[in-house]
């Protein structure tokens, strides 16, 4: 409290200290160590220091917040923005519509088609996958919002022909010029003379560099609609014509008149050849146009049928953003496009399951599926049908090797006595929830079960004895011959051990034991024989 009660001095007015030695100072023009001017600077004790931080327990309201120092740090271009890329551009507002999502008519005649013909089960969501994948094969219904108590204030307008549409009739009637004018008259190009008259100047496209001619031309508009039409469709008019250099150079525009001896001319659809038959300029076929097919061409339609794919080229942007929208809403979850396939397969004729479960994925097939009845069947259908019911899922490579086996496998998949998954390629048998999925893949070793098999191949003579069984019942649990065996390393005893009764009723008790375990390994082993 003493050091601020006692005043201040002033170093301002005592100039500047300089502590440098006499032979330092020279001529360079620059003091070292001068005390530069007070500053405002904070008092002892005062918590507030460099960066303006808060004192203890200050606090700040909810939201707010300071950059290091309260400065901000400055960009690339001079100005002062906060850290990070800065606010994100506005994007257009979407079209108060309702979007119904529906598979195209002829896309989804052709998927049938392939389903009529193929007695393989697809799972519905990968066909609803399918079409979305696909933006030509998806049937957008866009219906304006009314808003509450009035009736819907948005309409639209649309090409007949391809399905272009907008907000704006003169985008139609533009879209319908360049794409549709040709599906009427056919062009061709004509010798004619060299333009005559005096021109001044000459106008020259700054983009391409090409010469289009002395602006005061009759067809000057229609030449420079042409380039934006043919070279340069993202741009507007205006934009265009700001790039147009007009040159006055004699020798450019004699270049030019000299050029300008062919002209493109229209005539009606399938006359170009016949002799006799009057020729329009642009401009002319233009107008013929707008007043003979225009309104034949330009629908007003209260619900909008359009494809995805021509939906995403339309000039209104708000009418892009809902259809993007809708469309990465359905792909998250493809309901709408699963509901509509399912009624389409279902007028078809075609068939449902689900598998695993009653919430297992559905899958649909052209096979009306019925259980397989073994005990009227052929030996070898019943050896497929059974090997597939006992390993759901397996595939051709799992199927015990035989004649017609393959036959056999086509025969139970086309009469619905099997289920073939096609994406998986796998085969399951007939139930309510028929098997699907890697889960059921999982299946035991097979490595054991080959080599009874292999080992009663050499003794066949062996099995048909069962006479041996009833000795085994009375001295084979008491008969403690296995230690004195293993104690006999000699040769001689192994000799001997003939001679004694119990040595051959031990070994044929061991076989008799093992022959009886064999028909049931043998079992699925001469099953997939």
């Amino acid at each position: 409290m003493e050091q601020e009660e006692s005043p201040k001095l002033d170093l301002g007015s005592l100039g500047s200290f300089d502590f440098t030695p006499d032979w330092a100072k020279k001529d360079a023009g620059v003091t070292v160590g001068k005390v530069r001017p007070e500053r405002d600077r904070p008092a002892f004790g005062d918590k507030k220091s460099f960066g303006d931080k808060r004192q203890f327990g200050e606090k700040r309201s909810f939201g707010e917040k300071r950059q290091f120092g309260g400065k901000k740090p400055f960009s690339r271009d001079g100005d002062r923005k906060p850290f990070g890329r800065g606010p994100a551009p506005e994007r257009p507002r979407p079209l108060d519509v309702d979007i119904k999502i529906l598979p195209e008519t002829k896309a989804l005649g052709t998927i049938i088609r392939k389903l009529q013909q193929d007695a393989h089960a697809y799972k519905l969501k990968d066909l609803a996958y399918f079409f979305l994948d696909n933006p030509q094969s998806v049937l957008l219904k866009i219906t304006p919002r009314a808003a509450e108590g009035a009736q819907a204030q948005q309409t639209f307008c649309q090409c007949k022909a391809c399905g272009f549409a907008s907000v704006k009739e003169e985008d139609v009637v533009e879209h319908a010029l360049s794409a549709h004018l040709s599906d009427y008259y056919d062009s061709k190009e004509v010798e004619v003379e060299p333009p005559k008259g005096n021109f001044s100047c000459v106008a020259k496209c700054g983009l391409s560099g090409e010469l289009l001619g002395p602006p005061n031309i009759h067809e000057f508009n229609a030449i420079v609609k042409e380039m934006i039409r043919t070279r340069y469709p993202d741009m507007s008019e205006e934009q265009y014509r700001s790039k147009i250099e007009m040159v006055r150079d004699p020798e450019t525009i004699e270049a030019w008149r000299k050029g300008a001896v062919k002209k493109t001319v229209f005539v009606p659809k399938g006359q170009a050849e016949v002799e006799g038959v009057a020729t329009l300029t642009r401009e002319q076929a233009e107008g013929e146009f707008r007043r003979t097919v225009l309104p034949s061409l330009i629908d007003r339609p209260k619900n909008l049928m359009i494809t995805a794919d021509v939906a995403m080229k339309s000039p209104v942007k708000p009418l892009v953003w809902a259809v993007r929208d809708a469309l990465e809403l359905e792909r998250r979850s493809p309901y709408n496009m699963c509901f509509a396939l399912r009624g389409a397969f279902h007028h078809r004729k075609l068939n449902f399951f689900r598998a695993n479960d009653a919430r297992g994925p559905e899958f649909v097939t052209s096979a009306e599926l019925k259980e397989f009845d073994a005990a009227h069947a052929i030996p070898e259908l019943a050896t497929v049908a059974k090997f597939i019911a006992e390993h759901p899922c397996c595939d051709r490579t799992e199927l015990p090797a035989g004649e017609g086996t393959l036959q056999h496998l086509q025969w139970l998949v086309s009469t619905g006595h099997v289920v073939a998954f096609a994406k998986m390629g796998v085969y399951s048998a007939v139930e309510k929830f028929p098997k699907y999925g890697p889960q059921w893949k999982k299946r035991p070793a097979k490595a054991a079960a080959p080599q009874p098999a292999a080992e009663a191949a050499p003794a066949p003579e062996v099995v048909p004895a069962p006479e041996a069984a009833p000795a085994a019942e009375t001295p084979v649990a008491e008969a403690p011959v296995a230690p004195a065996v293993e104690e006999a390393p000699a040769a001689p005893v192994a000799e001997e051990a003939p001679a004694a009764p119990e040595a051959p009723v031990a070994q044929d008790t061991t076989v008799s034991e093992e022959k009886k375990e064999e028909p049931q390994n043998e079992a699925p082993t001469q099953l997939a024989e």
